[in-house]
Formats: structure tokens, C-alpha cells, sequence
């Protein structure tokens, strides 16, 4: 238990510091799928937490609209959808040997063998002030009508002062646009300003000197294995019951699953990648499991009884650099950016100078400064049994930096899942870990290239690091139920023409995208999933357009027919341009052959259900009945399945109804008010999702139900009836 002790002690301490000197020192990448915290002070990711003490998809993978993580036992181990990854500890450090600082009371100069900034160390000071300016951020969305597309969709850049007398100015960048929505880049700049910080009394103060070696490094603590859509395992207390692919393990070889990959750790240009991924995919418990498993998890870890157990954890996970300015003796190709120095710990099993290289020891407490340089400075990789969380740590330099001297280092993080649909499915065609292993490489290549087409370029006065051509912007899309009056369930997808109505221009200043023209289609989908599974349901040519188009409504309209009353999906409208011209990119590259450009699915609609209309209690007597019943927890046949397995229907109700829910004591268990739904339409159904007034899951067993009327002409009308819940 010391690592989850360490965990919430590191949670209290940071949001200690976010109350005493900044609420918002953390920022927040969520424009692509892969979501992200930082902080001001160069820290990236999870700040401690065990990922399933957290209740946002922030930092994980895919991320998607509206996520939250059950920390309810029960919850956590039954209908769950969750990221693949956990990113521990990122962040920059600064190494400066030799060099001078200011030590008080009279603030005299004088020589340290070692002065240390980093952000990502459990232990020690940072390094740094406690009043660091906040993020400033700009939102630069492709669907707004001030959108600029020579500028990155979302920002965050911040400038702060280390005790090694170098500044740095960091600034992220991430976008949306499938094909570049799988990694977020990270662009430093670090200078020597002639400016201190001294934390110990929380100033910054002028110094002017020569650095004659520092070095820049770059340090991360990654973990693929945490847990997928429902765990393998339910023991005795809810910690040791939510690993699905193998569980973490809190000593050496406890259960973590990772395998580690190294790529381009050479002289070709490209710069290097490193990236942890699952041991199986999370297909099936590790051989070394240590907890109780279900005896049913390949049942619940299927989707449908004909397909396979649906994958857990078929992602990768890593950092790749993309930008460095050469130290003296290195090549001298800024893109080839390998670390003069890199390294690979594996928590708590693996030690450096004798001292293990863990959660919460690896830091300034346990070592010193010179231990810490020399950590810096020294290559090693461990045994890649696929039993690892890895520790990585890549370091550049020497450097010497006179005043006014700077370096740049660009690093992005990158992840890779293979095809989705395969994974619900369960792999059937064995294709893990291959089509991961290309998916981390696709990404990481269009990372590469938007660094290529960025570097160099100042867009309004600001410089940037990348650039991306623009797909178009996603429609905004609506689906309601259109069932009222009809004996068939019926969803009606709507979307506007915001694709149609947008221009947008290149490098060159030329239009690249003028959407009356270019513009090629639309695409409907439907999905069941949150994290983005997606069935094509419709597709519409340009040439079509007008088949679509409901004037009354302003909108284009499809409507999905052949559903079932009382299943709930999402949608998404796509819009393409299968052909898009050259591309000049904002430093002047110019971009051919690129593939099709399509918009995100940013604007996937809520949950909707086609629902039967509302009775008329004038015309016709009470028919209330419950679907389904019996309820039972898993059975196809008996429950809506997902994305709402608790889901329980009351229909043929009237307009506006009151319905109140007993158990066989006569408690009142949970009371739901019947009407109108936020459009404003009518339906003859109320939804249950099996939880008391007071948010607590109710127990298996026979219920009763009474429903009153509150619609005119009826109003105080009553009936009853019965169901059963089993599970």
C-alpha cells in the first residue's frame, strides 16, 4: 500500500500548492484524443494519483466528450469504458555544473558544483518560484468563425525562471484533425537570461555568467497496463481489484505488463522514439497474476457472445523528439534529435548506485545532485521481459550557454491503438501488437512532418513550431426522436452547412479549402461506444446534397430507421474532401499528395433513443408496462446492453407523468418526472438507470411502481404495476 500512501500524499500536496499560489496553474489539452494535464512549471501528466482515483479522461487515452471513471468498487468493476495508459512524472530538468548562485542573507555569488531545476523528481526542491505566471492559452477551434489556419487549434505557453539561471518558455500545441489528433508537442526553449530564481526566498534576481556545461533532459515514468472496459479481477478490497490486464503489483515484478520499444536511436535524421506497450493487449490475465479472477471474465469481456474477448490494452504510449539544437560535436542536423544520453529503469526493479529507482524515492531526498547528474549522464536499458513500468530519461548536452545564448528542444507525445472495431471484437485476425507497433509509427511520422512544415514560421507576430493542413470543420449535428406518430422506431440526424461556408488559406495566402467547392460529402455515423467506434450508416455525395436538405429546418436531415425502441447510440456527421490540392504550410513548404481530409467526430451527439409517443388517456385506458421485465444484469435479452446496461424503460405513459418506485417494504426508492426532453418532444417513455433518489444502486429483488398523471384533461389519474431486477 506505500505507493497508494505516496499517491495521496502527492495529490494533497499538489492541489496544497495549486490553493497557496495559483488556481490555475495547470492547463489542459483535450482537443485531439489524446488528453493531457500540465503545469506551469513543466510538469506533465499525473501528479500521483493512481488512475482510477481520477474522474476525467484528462491525460489518457482515447480520450472522449464527457468522460468520467466510477471510483465506486462495484462500478469499476462492471460496465466501465477507460483510457489504455498512465503517464507518471513527465517533464524537463536542468543540470547546471559548476556554475554560480546567490546565497543570502547578503546574496553574494558563489560557485555549487551543481545547480538543478526539474519538474518530474518525487522528491527535493524544483527549483523554481511558487508564483509562476499562469498558462496563457488560446483556443484556436477549426468549427469557430475567427479560426486562423496557420495557427495551432489549441495553445498553452508559459515563461518561468529555474535556479540554474535559465529560462525557459514552454509552450504545447495540439489539434483535432484525424491523423493529427494522436500526439501533443512540446516546444522549449531554454535561455540564459541572466536572471536566478532562488526558491528559498522565493525571488528572481539578476546574475549575469557564462554556463560551461549544462545539460537538458527530458524524463518520464510511462505505464501502458491500467485497465480497459471491465476488470479481470474482484478481490477483497477495490485497490487490488482494478488491473484488467495484469494487475500494477507494488514490488518487484507484482504484475506490471509493459513491454519497452526504442526506435531511431541512430544517425538518420528522424530523432529519437520511445514507447512502452501492453504485454498481451490485455487479451487475458498475465501468467504472473496475483489476484483473484472472475471465473466469468471471458464472458463479460465479451461484446457479443459470437466475438472474441475484446482487447483491454492494445495501445502505445511514448514521447518521440523532433527538434533539438545540436551540441558541440554532435550532428548537425537540428531534426536528428537522439539524446546524447538515454536510459530505461524499471520501477522497483532496478536500481541505480544501489538505490532503487521508484514512485516515491527517485528524487533529491534519496539522491544527491551529483547522483542526479550522473543518472543524467549514464546509458542503460533493463531486460524487456514485458514485466516493466519503465522510467525513461533522455538527456542533451554538454552545452555552454554564454548570456543571451539559448536551446531548443522539441518533444512530442505520441500515442498508437490499434483499429477499434478489432478490438471489440477481439482481435480476430491476431493483429496486436503489429497494428499498434504502426499505428504509434504513423502518428509519430505526422508529428515529424507537422514540426518540418512549422519550424521557422511567425504567425501574427508569434513564432511557432508546427503546422497541420485544416480538414474541414465538423457540422454542428443534433439527433432527436422522430417516432412520435409512427408504429416503427425512428432517429432524425441533423447538421448544418458550416462546411459549405467556410474558405480557408494557405502559406501562400493562397485558398486552400473553399468549401462551396471542395467540399466532396458527408458521412453519418452511429456508435454504441464512447471512445469513438463508429458504423457508417450513410453516405452522402455532393451530388446529393439536395435530397437531404429539410428547408423548413435550415439543416440536412437523414433519418435512421430499422431501430428498436428504447436503445440509445450516438452520432456523428463527417465532412470530407477526398482530394485535397497542394498545400503550402506556414514556413513555406510546399505539401502534395495528401490524403483525404475529414473532420473530427467533436461533434458526436448525446445519447438518443427512438421512443414511442405518449398515449392519450382520453381516448385510451392506462397500458404502462416496464421493458424489460424481468431486468437481468448481462442477458441480451433481458437488458439494453451497452452504452446503458442499467438502462430500465417505462412506457406507454402519458404526456407528463410522476412515477414513484417502492421496494416491497413500501420505501420509496426513487421518484422520476415524465415530459417534454430538452428539444422540446414528446415521448410516451421514462428512463430508470436503477439508482435511488439518493445515487446509490438498488438491490436485486421485485419492485412496485405508480404511475399518477400530470397531463391536462387526466391530471391525477393513477395505475401500478410490478417488475423484478436480477442480477
Amino acid at each position: 500500500m506505500k505507493k497508494l500512501n505516496s499517491a495521496i500524499f502527492i495529490i494533497l500536496l499538489f492541489c496544497s500548492l495549486e490553493t497557496n499560489y495559483a488556481q490555475n496553474i495547470s492547463g489542459t489539452h483535450t482537443r485531439g484524443k489524446l488528453w493531457e494535464t500540465i503545469y506551469n512549471y513543466g510538469f506533465i501528466g499525473d501528479p500521483g494519483a493512481w488512475d482510477y482515483l481520477q474522474v476525467t479522461g484528462i491525460g489518457f487515452y482515447p480520450g472522449f466528450s464527457g468522460y468520467t471513471f466510477p471510483t465506486d468498487e462495484f462500478q469499476a468493476n462492471g460496465f466501465i469504458t477507460d483510457a489504455n495508459f498512465h503517464n507518471f512524472r513527465t517533464g524537463p530538468w536542468i543540470i547546471a555544473k559548476d556554475a554560480q548562485t546567490l546565497v543570502p542573507p547578503a546574496f553574494t555569488p558563489e560557485t555549487k558544483d551543481f545547480l538543478l531545476y526539474h519538474a518530474s523528481l518525487a522528491t527535493g526542491d524544483m527549483g523554481v518560484q511558487t508564483n509562476i505566471p499562469p498558462f496563457q492559452s488560446t483556443d484556436n477551434f477549426v468549427e469557430s468563425a475567427n479560426f486562423d489556419p496557420l495557427f495551432p487549434e489549441e495553445v498553452n505557453y508559459t515563461t518561468f525562471h529555474t535556479a540554474t539561471g535559465v529560462t525557459v518558455k514552454q509552450r504545447s500545441m495540439a489539434w483535432s484533425f484525424p491523423g493529427y489528433d494522436d500526439f501533443i508537442i512540446y516546444d522549449y526553449v531554454y535561455k540564459n537570461t541572466g536572471k536566478i530564481a532562488l526558491p528559498s526566498v522565493n525571488q528572481v534576481m539578476d546574475l549575469e555568467q557564462t554556463l560551461d556545461e549544462v545539460w537538458f533532459v527530458f524524463h518520464s515514468g510511462i505505464q501502458v497496463s491500467t485497465k480497459g472496459r471491465i476488470n479481470f479481477h474482484y478481490d477483497s478490497d477495490f485497490l487490488s481489484s482494478t488491473a484488467p490486464a495484469g494487475s500494477f503489483g507494488w514490488h518487484p515484478g507484482g504484475g506490471y505488463t509493459d513491454y519497452y520499444a526504442v526506435e531511431n536511436d541512430a544517425v538518420d535524421g528522424k530523432g529519437l522514439l520511445y514507447y512502452s506497450r501492453d504485454y498481451n493487449g490485455g487479451s487475458e490475465p498475465v501468467p504472473w497474476n496475483q489476484h483473484g479472477v472472475k471465473s466469468n471474465w471471458q464472458d463479460l469481456l465479451s461484446i457479443k457472445p459470437e466475438w472474441g474477448v475484446e482487447l483491454q490494452d492494445p495501445s502505445a504510449f511514448g514521447f518521440v523528439f523532433l527538434y533539438r539544437t545540436p551540441p558541440p560535436g554532435s550532428n548537425g542536423d537540428p531534426f536528428d534529435a537522439d539524446p546524447t544520453h538515454f536510459n530505461i529503469y524499471s520501477d522497483e526493479g532496478d536500481k541505480f548506485g544501489g538505490k532503487t529507482v521508484d514512485f516515491e524515492g527517485f528524487g533529491l531526498t534519496t539522491f544527491s545532485q551529483e547522483e542526479i547528474y550522473q543518472f543524467a549522464t549514464h546509458d542503460y536499458r533493463p531486460n524487456n521481459s514485458g514485466r516493466n513500468y519503465n522510467w525513461y530519461t533522455s538527456s542533451f548536452g554538454p552545452y555552454t550557454l554564454a548570456p543571451g545564448d539559448s536551446v531548443r528542444i522539441i518533444v512530442a507525445e505520441v500515442a498508437g491503438v490499434m483499429d477499434l472495431w478489432d478490438v471489440i471484437m477481439g482481435d480476430p485476425n491476431g493483429n496486436y501488437p503489429d497494428s499498434t507497433i504502426s499505428a504509434i509509427r504513423r502518428n509519430t511520422q505526422a508529428a515529424r512532418n507537422a514540426i518540418q512544415w512549422g519550424v521557422g514560421a511567425t504567425v501574427n507576430g508569434i513564432k511557432i513550431a508546427a503546422d497541420v493542413p485544416e480538414s474541414p470543420p465538423a457540422p454542428t449535428c443534433v439527433a432527436r426522436n422522430a417516432s412520435i406518430g409512427q408504429d416503427s422506431a425512428i432517429i432524425a440526424i441533423q447538421w448544418n452547412k458550416l462546411a459549405e461556408e467556410v474558405e480557408f488559406v494557405d502559406g501562400s495566402g493562397s485558398v486552400f479549402f473553399d468549401g462551396a467547392f471542395d467540399l466532396d460529402g458527408y458521412r453519418v455515423y452511429r456508435g454504441i461506444d464512447k471512445r469513438g467506434i463508429w458504423e457508417l450508416i450513410e453516405d452522402i455525395p455532393r451530388a446529393e446534397f439536395g435530397k437531404y436538405y429539410n428547408a423548413e429546418a435550415e439543416m440536412y436531415e437523414f433519418r435512421d430507421t430499422g431501430l428498436q425502441f428504447g436503445f440509445e447510440y450516438y452520432y456523428y456527421v463527417q465532412a470530407y474532401n477526398q482530394e485535397p490540392g497542394d498545400w503550402t504550410s506556414a514556413n513555406g513548404t510546399l505539401v502534395e499528395n495528401l490524403p483525404e481530409l475529414a473532420s473530427s467526430d467533436k461533434n458526436r451527439t448525446p445519447l438518443t433513443a427512438a421512443r414511442p409517443g405518449p398515449i392519450d388517456l382520453n381516448t385510451k385506458s392506462w397500458d404502462v408496462f416496464v421493458a424489460p421485465n424481468p431486468y437481468i444484469e448481462g442477458d441480451p435479452n433481458h437488458s439494453f446492453g451497452e452504452p446503458t446496461p442499467r438502462k430500465i424503460e417505462f412506457r406507454n405513459l402519458p404526456e407528463s407523468a410522476t412515477i414513484k418506485i417502492y421496494n416491497l417494504s413500501g420505501d420509496l426508492v426513487r421518484t422520476l418526472d415524465h415530459g417534454p426532453d430538452d428539444l422540446g418532444n414528446l415521448s410516451g417513455s421514462a428512463v430508470w438507470d436503477q439508482r435511488s433518489d439518493s445515487g446509490l444502486l438498488v438491490s436485486p429483488g421485485l419492485y412496485v411502481y405508480v404511475v399518477r398523471s400530470n397531463t391536462e384533461g387526466t391530471s391525477g389519474e393513477k395505475t401500478s404495476g410490478k417488475f423484478m431486477i436480477i442480477r
